[in-house]
């Protein structure tokens, strides 16, 4: 019987996933870990950390975790990093294990910080100095400042809407990526379920915030080019109906309009038949661009993110 385990560090941020035999003694695993590593980084100074041995004072702040042993690991120097997280001229400072969840730092700053429920939800986690915002399941340990067990994020809005030679190369890609840590992150978090691949298209099931499954029909062509699609209605084969797609409030309410091309494309950044014409999104709105080293786990994370918000309506039929 095999398992995946998920390695992340400083210089694995995306995450590398590995299979090992359950069967594997804990030493076993740590040397199947370190033997994965990339030659240059290995040294006598890395440790591994479990990221479920995590700091019991910020379990109140877990963001949907759903932490177990032995499933996610982080490898690096340092046991605790020093966070600072700036907003509004304000400060808040606290050491965290290196294997924290990002999602839990933004909820234990917003706490800390006294920042409104509502605004919170604006908000996301930028590196200070950079354009990089980590996705809530990256460690923070992944963005320590060189040589150090430092890394200061600041609070800032987040984007608002009013191999196989038988395989074609972007469809290995595709199949690439599926294995990797970005999608398989969020398939074992429970965000999302991969349905079916029909080349081109894939179908991917994402859960709402009420648990119900929208499936995503996306046309991944060209990938690791931007997808498009929108949401499908499995049973009768074709786009959901109008009255059937999920509703949200002001934040997100025009990316999920019906109009937009049909219904058969999303009106965000990571869409491809969304985005021509509207290339200000880019640079207005960099979390939530099109990534290619990340690939389809960008575009089912804008929608999970959307279906899980405080301003989340199920459709009425």
């Amino acid at each position: 019987m095999q398992k995946r385990i998920i390695v992340q560090s400083v210089f694995l941020k995306d995450g590398l996933v590995i299979t090992v035999q359950e069967s594997l003694q804990p030493d076993e695993v740590k040397a199947a870990i370190i033997a994965a590593i990339p030659a240059e980084h290995v040294s006598d100074e890395l440790q591994i950390f479990d990221e479920a041995d995590d700091d019991v004072e910020s379990r109140p702040f877990a963001d949907n975790e759903d932490l177990r042993h032995g499933r996610v690991m982080h490898v690096g120097c340092c046991r605790h990093v020093n966070v600072a997280v700036r907003y509004a001229g304000r400060v808040a400072e606290r050491h965290f294990p290196p294997g924290t969840r990002i999602g839990r730092i933004k909820r234990w700053a917003v706490n800390k910080l006294g920042i409104n429920p509502s605004d919170a939800n604006e908000l996301v986690l930028q590196v200070a100095g950079t354009s990089i915002q980590p996705t809530r399941d990256q460690h923070v340990g992944n963005f320590i400042e060189h040589g150090t067990c430092n890394v200061v994020l600041d609070l800032v809005r987040s984007y608002t809407v009013n191999g196989d030679g038988s395989v074609a190369p972007d469809h290995a890609r595709l199949l690439a990526h599926l294995e990797q840590g970005p999608f398989v992150m969020g398939e074992m978090g429970g965000r999302w379920r991969l349905i079916d691949i029909t080349w081109p298209f894939i179908f991917v099931d994402v859960i709402a915030r009420d648990k119900r499954q929208f499936t995503l029909r996306l046309q991944c062509a060209g990938y690791p080019g931007l997808p498009t699609g929108a949401f499908w209605d499995v049973a009768n084969g074709s786009w959901l109906p109008a009255h059937r797609w999920p509703r949200t409030g002001a934040r997100f309410g025009a990316a999920l309009r019906t109009d937009w091309q049909g219904g058969t494309a999303l009106y965000i950044p990571c869409d491809r038949n969304s985005i021509t014409g509207h290339e200000q999104w880019l640079q207005l709105h960099p979390a939530w661009a099109w990534d290619p080293a990340v690939g389809i786990a960008r575009y089912l994370e804008v929608v999970w993110t959307m279906l899980n918000g405080d301003d989340y309506v199920a459709p009425a039929a």
